[in-house]
């Protein structure tokens, strides 16, 4: 038996990883089919000093029960005797979050509520909301269970900036991430208990993954694009015969024998995302739609593999992305300015949301280095714009039409450091800002229903598992590398029948103190 991998993001790294693990398969009978150069999806990292850095942001929490279990087994680069938990999870004991000064006005006042503005009222009805079944939800979004007032407090726009939800967005999702950050209420300014990693994610992660896979002997195969899969059998009884591939312009197929497994990322949050310059604005996508484009071919054959469209297509944007930017800088003035300004340590003051930016702007300090090879002097820090289809304050366009120095000079403007002065002007001599235009990063919050995203052993398939964001699983919550590893523990145990079954997924609703803790914020015991 051989098993066949379509796509190196972490869910597929993960399932290799596992297959080895849990399954007792021998790494040379592994092959993952990767269709760009670089493997780990959305955990990128490229560019470097010189012509600076471009990375996503991410933030993590204590109950990502598969993905920690899985790098408790991998040991780091810089220690085989310290595994990639342990550095994850020491790092964040010995570095927690502060954040003194979460969210900035205009006049650059920190914004503040007791109880984050919410009524009891409010909190009665995310109760409600917390003990209603999922399946009664099917196409609702969450601007239908609450009043305008509601997405006007604090609490929203924590929760907005941190999670990534919009109030037109599935309130599906809201419930399951509203279930599993309920132990977050008390510190969702502070961000105490949300946990990042030490450095940037390609290279704390997927780099220790990789090697692990390397030394186990899997095969990788880069620059080979999935194009289509054959099947054999009839809609109850589907087994995949043949993978269609492209691979240097050319038609290659892989022929899968009956007893052979085939596990396949159905898309990417980074599908169809382009880099600008500090000169430039990002331009269009390198192959646009084919991250989805395979799950598309799968939907037409089968309606179990789900519906594509709910989350890809032109029509999906404008309420699921993001512009990224990721800043290089030479100079201490602009850290200096922000330390100042928040009183929160860099590296430890999590995201800082200037609230009244057309595009609501956050931006987050890394723990330097955040690139392993970073050079002496240089430091990196990144943002998001929440709202970039929208015209900036200062530059009136949207934010994925702006150059890198156009986004730059926004955050600085928002920042009383007006343009001509020399401060103003040093921090823009000093820094290369990246912009990254990520039409897709947010469309697992786009409206849903049963059925749009395919199980992961879909009904009637013999031999193929799915694997990602766009996997239907029970309770968890999607926009994480933990659900994307629970999809491949969950594939590999349904189709092999071997190792343990994948660790419950936590569920505060039924977590008595994260309960009560909340509880407190509303009845006002707690202060925040």
């Amino acid at each position: 038996m051989k098993a066949h991998i379509v796509g190196g993001g972490f869910g597929g790294l993960a399932a290799a990883a596992l297959l080895i693990r849990n399954a007792g398969m021998s790494g040379p009978d592994i092959t993952i089919y990767e269709a760009d150069e670089t493997l780990g999806g959305g955990f990128f990292l490229t560019g470097d000093a010189n012509s600076g850095y471009n990375l996503p942001g991410s933030i993590f929490d204590k109950e990502f029960r598969c993905a920690l279990d899985l790098l408790g087994k991998i040991p780091t680069q810089a220690n085989p005797d310290i595994d990639v938990a342990e550095q994850f999870l020491t790092f964040n004991r010995e570095h927690p979050f502060d954040d003194r000064t979460h969210i900035l006005d205009h006049n650059l006042r920190r914004v503040h509520d007791q109880r984050y503005g919410l009524t009891l009222g409010d909190g009665l009805r995310l109760a409600k909301l917390s003990l209603t079944r999922e399946a009664s939800l099917d196409g609702q979004l969450i601007e239908d269970w609450f009043s305008p007032k509601f997405f006007g407090t604090e609490f929203w726009l924590l929760w907005s900036t941190q999670m990534g939800s919009l109030p037109q967005h599935t309130i599906i999702e809201f419930r399951r991430y509203l279930n599993r950050f309920v132990y977050l209420f008390p510190d969702l300014s502070t961000m105490a208990n949300v946990l990042r990693s030490q450095f940037n994610q390609h290279e704390a992660f997927v780099q220790p993954l990789v090697a692990w896979l390397d030394t186990a002997q899997v095969n990788v195969v880069k620059d080979v694009f999935v194009s289509d899969i054959e099947f054999t059998g009839s809609d109850g009884d589907m087994t995949v015969s043949r993978l269609e591939c492209v691979r240097g312009g050319a038609s290659v197929s892989v022929d899968i024998a009956s007893d052979d497994i085939v596990f396949v990322t159905t898309g990417s949050q980074a599908a169809d995302l382009s880099a600008g310059t500090m000169a430039t604005p990002p331009g269009p996508p390198l192959n646009p739609g084919r991250s989805w484009a395979l799950w598309k071919k799968l939907a037409a054959k089968h309606a179990g593999f789900g519906n594509p469209d709910a989350f890809f297509g032109d029509d999906r944007i404008a309420d699921s992305r993001w512009v990224t930017f990721t800043v290089t800088t030479t100079g201490s003035e602009f850290l200096d300015e922000l330390t100042g300004l928040t009183h929160s340590g860099a590296g430890s003051g999590g995201l800082l949301t200037l609230k009244d930016s057309n595009w609501v702007i956050s931006l987050s300090i890394f723990e330097q280095p955040e690139v392993l090879n970073q050079p002496p002097g240089t430091s990196i820090w990144w943002g998001y714009g929440l709202f970039p289809e929208k015209p900036g304050n200062f530059h009136p366009k949207p934010m994925h039409r702006c150059t890198g120095e156009e986004i730059l000079r926004e955050v600085l403007q928002h920042l009383g450091l007006k343009q001509g002065e020399p401060k103003t002007e040093k921090i823009v001599a000093t820094s290369i800002c990246i912009p990254c235009n990520m039409p897709y990063v947010n469309n697992i919050w786009l409206r849903r229903q049963r059925g749009d995203r395919p199980p992961v052993v879909p009904d009637g398939v013999t031999n193929l598992g799915l694997l990602g964001q766009y996997v239907e699983l029970e309770r968890d919550i999607a926009f994480t590398f933990e659900y994307s590893t629970r999809t491949a523990w969950e594939a590999v145990y349904r189709l092999l029948k071997r190792g343990p079954a994948p660790p419950n997924v936590y569920q505060g609703q039924f977590d008595l103190a994260a309960v009560w803790a909340a509880a407190k914020v509303f009845l006002g015991l707690t202060p925040v």
